[in-house]
């Protein structure tokens, strides 16, 4: 069994642990709804997650996706708000869980724990600033092609592309397009339901290296 004690000791002092439970979901899975109060703290070990904001038209917008570890609640807590958006699992997830019955005071006047969460805030707004950067900066094609050089094994890759879609916050119609152009460009080679690298070489080109 995994031991995620070194894990949960960067957000939970010693003394909230005894408290924490330990679940594990599977995709789709959802973690808390938009409008419910936060009833816990949980914070993702393993896996991916989205989270969602419903609009007042009736359409969700994906905020973002994150990979473990995440901690899930802390805005909530700190500004005394119901969930502000909803939390889906992408993938199967590893997830530790605080209730806050009775622990919210403690926590609210805990200086390691804020201290801890305030880092965890600070670490999340770093990322979406490079994130959002990125984002504005280079084309989906530049930012797919980093995808691929990364994960691909043995130069073929399974693309996802409801998840990329979902990472990349653009259309699924988008991501197919994209694979389609590059495929056609004789950089990949379609092989159901994979994808392989033909060309290294201009795939490198378009990655992004900073």
């Amino acid at each position: 069994m995994t031991d995620y004690r070194a894990d949960l000791a960067a957000i939970f002092p010693e003394r909230y642990q005894k408290h924490l439970r330990l679940y594990e979901l599977e995709a789709g899975e959802v973690i808390c709804h938009q409008g419910d109060k936060l009833g816990a703290l949980c914070y993702i070990l393993e896996g991916q997650i989205k989270v969602v904001r419903r609009l007042y038209n009736g359409r969700e917008h994906i905020l973002d996706t994150k990979t473990a570890p995440a901690l899930i609640g802390e805005i909530e807590l700190l500004t005394q708000q119901k969930n502000v958006s909803s939390v889906v699992t992408l993938t199967k997830v590893t997830i530790a869980k605080l209730p806050l019955a009775h622990l919210e005071d403690d926590l609210l006047n805990d200086a390691s724990f804020l201290l801890n969460i305030g880092k965890e805030l600070a670490q999340a707004l770093y990322q979406q600033n490079i994130r959002s950067t990125t984002n504005i900066t280079y084309t989906l094609k530049e930012r797919l092609a980093t995808h691929i050089l990364k994960y691909a094994e043995d130069d073929r890759f399974r693309p996802e592309r409801t998840r990329l879609a979902e990472s990349f916050g653009v259309s699924y119609r988008h991501v197919s397009r994209v694979l389609h152009q590059l495929t056609k460009d004789g950089v990949l080679e379609k092989d159901k339901p994979y994808y392989s690298i033909k060309d290294k070489k201009a795939l490198k080109k378009l990655q992004i290296t900073d």
